[in-house]
């Protein structure tokens, strides 16, 4: 059965492009009979906030995207068995960089204290610099990735953070999620995560990144990832301002194949009479692979609801 999964995290409003990636991962799911998980990733407590999380819940109960089961929260869970697994087979070291040090080797860590020996300090992931890993996607197809070319990722920091980089394949393992969807700037980095499923000797998910949604272009024509920095372009806002769930599907489902649809119901109901089964219906190569531009004006406080338009170059 496929198991897929819903996994906001509580620092910040959702927006159009968290909306676009729930949507890949609940249709992906629903379309083959399979569930739908909620897990709450608060790996990062100082930024999680608990009225941010009741906000994105309303979002999420709002555009009609349920699930079957919530596992636990990332802040109740513990990795301390993932992590002495890696250490035991000689796949972890401690690293005393900075972040400054990091800046000047130009972002991208170099190995530094691979072979140091040091007994404390942040606990890095040992990539083989050699290795290459062939992604599969749904939506992208296959592609070979060089894991060590993003450096070696950080696991736990120097005040005993667990990081995301190891959460995210823990939490994901436990849960027993089968398809990992996200957007598509992590697509590359996705190599760097299925050497970590394979060294924790865990069957590797199947995964689909949907496009990612860039904000309107500012005074340099440069666009970045939508984001707050785009104004109250979030769904609360969105909501407040008139918008109806139709009118968000509507200009969101387009982005991963599925136009002229009011819900997400409307849409396996759709599949399932266009396909013969609704497993059929949904495939992830129809729509643009992005990125996806929006453009809105951006002097009032929403946008009305019909008044953005979007538009791509794939």
């Amino acid at each position: 059965m496929v198991v897929g999964r819903l996994a906001p995290t509580p620092s910040g409003h959702l927006h159009l492009g968290n909306a676009c990636a729930f949507a890949a991962a609940w249709l992906s799911a629903r379309a083959r009979a399979g569930r739908v998980l909620l897990r709450i990733e608060d790996i990062d407590r100082e930024r999680s906030r608990a009225e941010v999380e009741q906000g994105q819940r309303r979002d999420l109960a709002w555009l009609g995207l349920d699930w079957d089961e919530e596992t636990p929260r990332q802040s109740e869970r513990d990795y301390d068995d993932a992590l002495a697994r890696l250490g035991a087979r000689g796949m972890t070291y401690f690293c005393q960089c900075t972040r400054a040090d990091l800046r000047r080797s130009g972002g991208v860590y170099p190995g530094t204290c691979r072979d140091r020996g040091l007994a404390e300090g942040a606990l890095r992931f040992r990539l083989d610099d050699a290795q290459q890993v062939l992604v599969r996607d749904r939506r992208f197809g296959e592609r070979s990735e060089r894991p060590a070319s993003f450096g070696d990722p950080v696991l736990r920091r120097r005040d005993g953070t667990i990081s995301y980089n190891l959460a995210v394949v823990v939490d994901d393992i436990r849960d027993g999620v089968t398809e990992v969807v996200r957007g598509a700037d992590l697509l590359g980095f996705t190599s760097v995560q299925i050497v970590l499923w394979r060294a924790l000797d865990a069957p590797e998910p199947t995964w689909m990144h949907a496009p990612l949604v860039l904000g309107p272009a500012d005074a340099a024509g440069a666009r970045s990832k939508l984001s707050k920095s785009h104004g109250s372009m979030h769904l609360a806002a969105m909501r407040d301002a008139g918008w109806q769930p139709a009118d968000v599907w509507r200009l969101v489902l387009p982005w991963i194949g599925v136009p002229n649809t009011d819900s997400l119901g409307d849409a396996i109901a759709k599949f399932a009479a266009d396909g013969g089964s609704a497993a059929r219906g949904f495939d992830p190569q129809r729509g643009p692979r992005g990125p996806i531009e929006l453009d809105y004006d951006q002097s009032v406080a929403c946008p009305a609801p019909g008044s953005v338009v979007w538009r791509t170059s794939a």
